[in-house]
């Protein structure tokens, strides 16, 4: 087992003021902004949700105002019991916190809320209720779930394309959009970034360009030379200061990467943070130093407590001498960072999703080691794992801070990688433990961790074969989940790219959606299967819409450039209806916004609406 502490630059983290960052450390949970009630935040810090902000992880907090970015129109949610705060999910919360519209999801431990959603106390699993959506999958614990009003079953049969939504731009396009309601001039945004180190703003209703912000030039590299470089991951956005944290690849054609840069943009016009950006190239973890030359950066951003969370790894075929890299940066003053590697070769951390927060620490996923007889011992490896990182990059490489299955060596063998999908932070009342982390290999197996003790090797809570592969190198699973609650149960869904292991006759790639029923511990089956995206790229990954928390689920994804919605509960379809969109990259997934569902693609973004 590893004990190693982080090396490297190691600097002390001036915390941001807790109205910077919309926490209150009140001991007695915060009040809820007016109109709403007081907040339901769970009595320790950082729970109190501020006035501004309604309540932040891990507890619940206030109702909010509704003014966006720092609560949501229909981000307060009501008192007592599920689905929209209160036991057996969270905890009752006081009053809960009606906001405005008086949301009837709220947020849920851990998160209770989060900026834009103007959470409650209580409530599972946690969603976005608001029109804010500032990170990949709309919060920390990336579970994907949107609450929206207007997408009932019914509703969403009926969908149609907005074919006079022109929302274009240059270069190919592997991050989700994020969508903020009051963005630049007070106008509803969408915030897109692109392979040709391009960032926008667009009109929320007519797709105009309302700003573009140039990174730097772009680059193709890659074991075989054409593999897209510039933006591939999904910013985050800090709604309290205004502003977009993304990383870009520079370099130059034909000449491949030269560095990788941290930026800080204004949401209001594009522009550049004070101090900003940071240099990735050159920074140190013990023994080893970045070189951006070898590395490749595809996993979405995080901001937690305050740090800027940014996962690195190789490109596709593993060339060259690449590690696993978290890069943490102080977003308050940029020139405190810090950086940790994996002890191992290769052991990249890919994922598209980026990865799980519960408010205190991320828990990133590795990939295979790519030495040729593999490691020795664990002491010389972080392969196959799903890590607690803390702090400025911190890992304290003790069981409770790393999981790895029994099978590490093999898995690394046949380059089936644990790390090929992203944590996700799921709830499960009335279970022990009641919080788990999510984990899907490429292998096809399914892990349920503790995230307060991932407990070591073969330390998962549950296991659970959910597709098989005569060809792991080319991987049964490698997806971005979505989870959500209906009154069957919690539910995780993902797409199987192939040898899904189905309840019915769904062969070759498939939406996996298994259930997860409470106890000590919870057991987990699949549920339904539902045929899966099809096309040049088949693994794009799939959201959830309920209307209430609960009520009319639907999992969404896009399939040949055609989107697709089916039953929550059975995977029958729901929408299947007009509009393509073509050129839609694997592992992206949409959003949901004012009952519309967004997608990207290469050099633009499509819509459908509810009637």
């Amino acid at each position: 087992m590893n004990y190693r502490w982080v090396l490297g630059l190691l600097v002390s983290l001036t915390a941001c003021s807790s109205e910077e960052r919309g926490f209150s450390n009140d001991m007695t949970g915060g009040s809820g902004g007016q109109p709403g009630a007081t907040g339901g935040g769970s009595p320790s810090t950082p729970n109190g949700g501020s006035t501004a902000n309604g309540g932040v992880s891990p507890g619940g907090g206030g109702g909010g105002k509704a003014v966006t970015p720092t609560g949501g129109t229909s981000g307060g949610g009501a008192q007592g019991g599920s689905p929209s705060g209160g036991t057996p999910s969270g905890g009752a919360g006081n009053a809960g916190g009606a906001g405005n519209a008086g949301g009837s999801s709220g947020g849920t431990p851990p998160n209770g809320g989060n900026a834009p959603t103007g959470g409650t106390g209580g409530g599972s699993p946690p969603v976005v209720t608001g029109g804010n959506v500032l990170e990949r999958n709309g919060n920390p614990t990336r579970d994907g779930h949107w609450v929206q009003p207007g997408l009932t079953k019914t509703a969403a049969a009926k969908m149609t394309f907005e074919t006079d939504f022109k929302a274009t731009f240059k270069g190919s396009m592997y991050a989700q959009p994020l969508y903020v309601e009051k963005g630049p001039g007070g106008k509803g945004a969408f915030i897109a970034a692109s392979t040709e180190n391009e960032v926008m703003a667009l009109d929320e209703t007519t797709g105009a360009v309302l700003w573009s912000k140039d990174l730097g030039v772009s680059a193709s590299q890659g074991c075989f030379g054409n593999e897209p470089v510039g933006i591939l991951s999904t910013p985050v956005i800090d709604a309290n200061t205004g502003t977009i944290y993304v990383a870009a690849a520079i370099g130059s054609p034909g000449k491949g990467v030269s560095n990788h840069e941290i930026h800080a943009l204004s949401l209001e016009d594009g522009s550049s943070k004070t101090g900003w950006p940071v240099s990735v190239g050159g920074m140190k973890s013990g023994e080893y130093t970045f070189n951006p030359q070898y590395q490749n950066q595809r996993s979405a951003l995080s901001l937690v407590n305050g740090n800027v969370y940014v996962g690195y790894g190789g490109f596709i075929g593993d060339c060259e001498n690449y590690r696993g890299w978290i890069v943490a940066v102080d977003a308050s003053d940029p020139t405190k960072s810090s950086a940790w590697a994996t002890a191992g070769a290769g052991e990249a951390i890919w994922a598209a999703g980026g990865f799980a927060s519960d408010g205190t620490a991320v828990f990133p996923v590795t990939g295979n080691s790519t030495l040729k007889s593999g490691p020795s011992s664990r002491d010389l490896s972080n392969s196959e794992a799903v890590l607690r990182i803390t702090g400025l990059a911190q890992f304290d490489g003790t069981d409770k801070s790393e999981f790895y299955p029994a099978q590490w060596k093999s898995m690394d063998t046949a380059d089936a990688d644990l790390g090929g999908s992203n944590s996700m932070l799921v709830t499960i009342p009335g279970s022990t433990p009641e919080k788990v982390l999510v984990a899907i290999g490429k292998d096809g197996r399914l892990f349920l961790l503790d995230p307060n003790n991932l407990g070591g090797q073969d330390g998962s809570v549950v296991e659970l074969e959910v597709a098989s592969t005569g060809q792991p190198a080319l991987g049964a699973v490698k997806t971005v989940p979505t989870a959500y609650h209906t009154g069957k149960g919690t539910y995780v869904a993902f797409t199987a790219d192939s040898g899904p292991n189905c309840p019915s006759a769904v062969n070759g790639k498939a939406i996996v959606a298994v259930r997860i029923s409470p106890g000590a511990p919870p057991t987990a089956d699949v549920a339904w299967c539902a045929p899966g995206p099809s096309g040049e790229n088949p693994s794009t990954a799939p959201i959830a819409t309920t209307t209430d928390g609960k009520a009319d689920a639907i999992v969404w994804y896009i399939n040949g450039g055609q989107l697709k919605g089916v039953d929550g509960d059975t995977g029958e379809s729901v929408f299947s209806g007009e509009g393509s969109c073509s050129g839609v990259q694997r592992w992206t997934s949409p959003i949901a916004v004012k009952n519309r569902i967004i997608t990207g693609a290469n050099g633009k973004l499509c819509s459908w609406k509810a009637p």
